[in-house]
Formats: structure tokens, sequence, C-alpha cells
């Protein structure tokens, strides 16, 4: 009986912590750190798997200078969803290139893409791939993703690290097929909103369609409007 009502109120406790979020993300707008933090664990208090405090509470770390910090908070996503993994997969990225510290951002996250495959994960990993160690170190990255999941987001990728390392006669021919790609890929990457279908470029918290509160799958689909 007591399981029971704890599910039942399941919903209403995400909707508090949701709302403490919001403070937080409020304070840390105005760069209010204590304020902030205050917010994250009162949100956390209330439901232990609100992966968003986890989300800002990185981002309050990032802003504050300590992106070793910012990458523990947001590895703690992993253990509450780690399908939220891919809303900070560029911030990982960004905080190991403060950490000056590639090779282990490159680590994680390939890790985290193998594990709990996304767009915005395997984007992160290629853009690091790319800096660390080169184009073709990253085409070959999306070459095996794209054997095991082909997108063409992941295609867009490839032609780019090919590109790079591509002699100057070549060059013309695979701007002119990544050009068309990126003429199919603006119409895609969208999220959308598990309830009422709502789809949007950017991830929305509280869907602006009907009102609920995480509806939204926070991995994007390569799915254009008009379709499940």
């Amino acid at each position: 009986m007591q399981r029971m009502e704890v599910l039942a109120k399941q919903p209403y406790f995400k909707e508090i912590a949701e709302y403490h979020c919001e403070l937080a993300q409020a304070a840390l707008l105005r760069s209010d750190m204590p304020a902030a933090r205050a917010e994250i664990e009162r949100a956390l208090a209330t439901y232990r798997g609100c992966a968003r405090a986890n989300v800002i509470a990185g981002d309050v770390e990032a802003q504050a200078g300590d992106h070793r910090a910012a990458v523990e908070a947001w590895q703690r996503i992993e253990s509450q969803n780690p399908a939220f993994l891919a809303l900070v997969a560029d911030r990982f990225a960004s905080a190991f290139r403060g950490l000056r510290d590639l090779p282990t951002g490159i680590r994680v996250l390939r890790n985290y893409q193998a594990q709990y495959p996304s767009l915005d994960l395997l984007n992160a990993l290629f853009t690091l791939t790319l800096e660390h160690d080169g184009p073709d170190a990253a085409a070959t990255l999306i070459k095996d993703e794209l054997a095991r999941n082909p997108t063409l987001i992941g295609l867009d990728r490839l032609l780019e690290a090919q590109l790079l390392s591509s002699p100057p006669e070549r060059r013309h021919d695979l701007e002119l097929v990544k050009g068309l790609v990126g003429q199919h890929i603006k119409r895609l990457g969208l999220y959308k909103c598990d309830n009422c279908g709502f789809r949007a470029r950017q991830y929305y918290w509280r869907c602006p369609g009907c009102q609920k509160w995480e509806t939204y799958s926070p991995k994007r689909t390569e799915a254009p409007d008009g379709y499940a």
C-alpha cells in the first residue's frame, strides 16, 4: 500500500522538483550561485531522480570555472536517467576543453555513446575526436557508427571529416553532396513530446503544446514533421 501511494505521488514530486529547478535556472541567469545551489538541493531532496537538477548543477559549476565539478555533476545523470546525457553532450565537450584533457573527454563520450547512443553524444564525440586526433580518426568513428546506425546527421559529419582531408580536386563534389545533405538535415533532429506529439528544435522541460512536465524525449529524432 505504501509503495502504491509513493508511486501515485511521484508526478507531484516531479512537478515540485521542476519548480525548484526553474528557480535555480533563474538564479543562475543572474549569477546568484548560492541561491542556484540551494534550489538544486531542494529539487533533489524532493525528487532524487530529477535529472534537470544535475544538468543545472553542472552549469553552475561550469559558470564558476570548476570544470571538473561540472563533469561530476553531469555524470550523476547516468544513475538517474541516462537518456538525459544527450542534453549535456556538448557541455561535456566544453568542460574537457576547459580541463585541457580531450583524451579523457573522448573516452567518456565514447563510453556513453556505446551504451546510450544519441545524435548529440555522437556529434560531441565527433567534434572532440576531430580536434584531438584529426579528420581521419573522426571519419573512422563516423563510419563505424553509420554501420551500426545509419543517419543523415552522421553522414553529414563524415562528409565534414572527408572534406578536411581530401585533395582540392575532390572537395567540390564533396561540398555539393554535403550541401544537399545539409538541406535535408534542416528538417530533422527534432525533439518530440511523448504526450501530445508536439515537435520542436529545442528541448523543453515543459511542453509548449500540452503543458506537461518532462514529456519530451531527450533524444532527438531524424523523423521529419508529419511522421511518427
